[in-house]
């Protein structure tokens, strides 16, 4: 895995500069430390069982979605940013585990009591009035949405909603007009 990150998709300035200053990066959960690993690039073409991703470096990865469709969050279209987490198989093909539609994810989301932007290059911005803590960055770190230093799971994400999950419980957003 790591041979595919250091010389296949690497993170770039074009999807969260926050993950391309730190490409080989390492985090800190509890006691141990974790390494990046999500590859990053732009959905070229395929379908709900298989797709292309041209890669940050010029290069084009094939993965695989197996039987289980609820690892695509945000759907894709060609065009789309993407952040993809995998594993390989005995055949040496790349098996997704995780995608995120970083397109999808850049917007407007708001809730009872929060309305933020998520925009390109890693900038949050908060629309709500008088919030005390708002989020003022974010970045994927394998397959994880990091808001400032809050971690979620992605529960959801389409063209109108955004579930995310953390200990503190679930949290859900739409898509503002």
């Amino acid at each position: 895995v790591a041979v595919a990150v250091i010389f296949g998709c690497k993170p770039s300035a074009q999807n969260n500069e926050k993950d391309a200053e730190t490409a080989d990066s390492t985090a800190m959960s509890g006691s141990e430390e974790q390494t990046e690993s999500t590859m990053y690039g732009t959905y070229v073409d395929g379908g709900m069982s298989a797709f292309d991703m041209k890669c940050d470096d010029d290069s084009t990865r094939s993965f695989i979605i197996e039987n289980d469709s609820n690892v695509v969050f945000g759907g894709f279209a060609q065009g789309d940013q993407m952040a993809v987490n995998y594993t390989k198989n005995g055949l040496g093909e790349y098996i997704v585990t995780k995608v995120i539609d970083l397109t999808t994810l850049q917007a407007t989301w708001t809730s009872l009591d929060k309305k933020f932007e998520i925009k390109k290059g890693g900038e949050v911005q908060s629309h709500q009035q008088g919030e005390t803590q708002p989020w003022t960055s974010w970045r994927i770190f394998n397959g994880h949405l990091i808001l400032n230093k809050d971690t979620f799971d992605i529960d959801r994400l389409d063209g109108d909603s955004l579930f995310l999950e953390n200990k503190e419980g679930i949290f859900e957003y739409a898509r503002a007009k």
